[in-house]
């Protein structure tokens, strides 16, 4: 079983990393990071480094800690939740965490640039990047930068319209929807059938009836009973036992809007 849990917490961390890696804004953001302490110079970099070795000395720092960080603070924050932890705590654990390997990367840089021990420096390193690591984890928790898409829109213009598409035999008591290539997949309380639409279009349409949940799920306000962990994963239990899916661009969101319900 927590090899299960590992795995797929794993996974989610990996999709999301990938996520974030092909953004342009993302990068954009990161080069002017790097610029601006290039240039700036801080911990003495500006006085005993050239400027075009600090940009590549700041360049190879930034990226290893947010990665390292990232994949640290979010692997441990989803096992901590995975086991029943609240969001905020398991996302400190997760920052904290993170610091250690964080502050060794940083050592390992510092050795090659400059010929510091790794280990001597680390006690120096460890209470910046604790601070660090956690502020960062705790700000990409609150500000939901991986969201891609919101939960729920606003009414739409007429959600009665879109339930008008659904064929007569299977009746309008919509439960949930799945994307299904060009299609998405509906499912009421008397059938299912497949439309040719996209699941952000039938989102939009059906506006506050119910919550996007995951990339490729939509389900009925009116039909979540609750919100859970199972085998590692966050999911939407139904009233009728079954789970959908959580997508973690939309875990927070989904979290807001229940609390809201």
């Amino acid at each position: 079983m927590a090899d299960a849990v590992n795995d797929r917490v794993l996974g989610a961390v990996a999709r999301e990393a990938v996520m974030i890696a092909s953004r342009l804004r993302f990068w954009a953001v990161f080069a002017g990071i790097v610029t601006l302490l290039g240039v700036s110079g801080p911990f003495g970099t500006y006085d005993t480094l050239p400027l075009a070795v600090r940009l590549l000395y700041w360049a190879v720092t930034c990226i290893a800690t947010f990665w390292i960080g990232f994949v640290t603070s979010v692997s441990v924050a989803g096992l901590a939740e995975s086991f029943g932890a609240r969001p905020m705590p398991a996302t400190l654990l997760g920052g904290l965490t993170a610091s250690l390997p964080v502050a060794f990367a940083v050592g390992l840089v510092n050795a090659v640039t400059f010929g510091a021990p790794v280990l001597a420096g680390l006690l120096d390193i460890l209470p910046a990047a604790a601070v660090i690591s956690t502020l960062v984890a705790t700000m990409y928790e609150m500000l939901d930068l991986d969201a891609r898409e919101p939960v729920s829109a606003s009414v739409g213009p007429n959600p009665t319209a879109w339930l008008d598409r659904l064929p007569a035999r299977i009746g309008r008591d919509l439960i949930l929807l799945q994307a299904q290539d060009h299609y998405v997949l509906a499912q009421t309380t008397q059938g299912r059938c497949l439309l040719r639409t996209s699941l952000s279009d039938a989102t939009s349409e059906l506006g506050g009836c119910g919550l996007r949940v995951h990339r490729s799920w939509w389900v009925a306000q009116d039909w979540i009973a609750g919100l859970e962990y199972r085998s590692g994963s966050q999911v939407v239990v139904l009233r009728d036992g079954r789970q959908v899916p959580v997508g973690r661009a939309y875990r927070r969101a989904v979290r807001a809007a229940l609390r809201r319900g």
